[in-house]
């Protein structure tokens, strides 16, 4: 089980990757994987990827937050290469996601179903500071993003490494954001990009399983 704790303190606080009050949580590695090349929905890449590594990130140190209104996931990996922008098809931008059910499950390997969609809040190197996306997944390919995001996002790179914690209210308004409430069930999954791999959309390391949410 993956738990949230509480701290009393501002989320501008601990929306800073480098706070000191970070050291206070307990980080937990997950284990990553690529997604399986028959499940990326482009010919192409189906194609162009065959026999080729995928997944290039295979380690993620992730902490989680609470200050009784918004929840806060710090993630951590290696990574040797700061990828901010699109190069010319050869680099892409690095990324992070932070995955959820949106109605209690889903199959994750395949990014949801059209009964069972997942809500991820996607950050991306070159978004502007702060920025992220809320996005809806019904399936391998079948991305929808909202008009308006709730999450914020804060990142640093250095010494070889990402460092972005993503903040959220609790209770969010929509049918297109996952509830999240103190003491209530949840899942929550991890998705990072290696832009220098040319990792994209469908290609992409995962922590395979859903994990156990408690918000404490």
């Amino acid at each position: 089980v993956m738990k949230a704790v509480k701290l009393q303190l501002a989320t501008r606080t601990l929306l800073n990757p480098a706070a000191a009050q970070w050291g206070k949580v307990l980080a937990e590695e997950l284990r990553m994987g690529a997604t399986p090349l028959h499940l990326q929905p482009s010919r192409y890449v189906r194609t162009a990827w065959a026999g080729k590594p995928m997944g290039a990130v295979r380690f993620l140190k992730v902490q989680a937050a609470h200050n009784g209104q918004d929840i806060l996931f710090r993630l951590e990996w290696p990574d040797p290469t700061q990828n901010v922008d699109h190069g010319d098809g050869s680099i892409f931008p690095d990324a992070a996601g932070i995955l959820f059910p949106l109605n209690g499950d889903a199959p994750l390997q395949s990014m949801g179903s059209d009964q069972a969609p997942v809500n991820a809040w996607f950050w991306r190197a070159n978004f502007p500071e702060g920025e992220t996306q809320n996005i809806i997944s019904r399936g391998a390919g079948t991305v929808e993003q909202t008009e308006k995001s709730a999450v914020q996002a804060r990142a640093r790179w250095q010494d070889g490494r990402w460092q972005v914690v993503f903040a959220r209210p609790l209770a969010a308004d929509g049918a297109k954001a996952v509830k999240l409430a103190a003491t209530k069930p949840a899942k929550v999954a991890f998705a990072v990009w290696d832009g220098a791999r040319q990792e994209r959309a469908g290609l992409k390391s995962f922590s395979k399983e859903w994990r156990e949410l408690l918000i404490q």
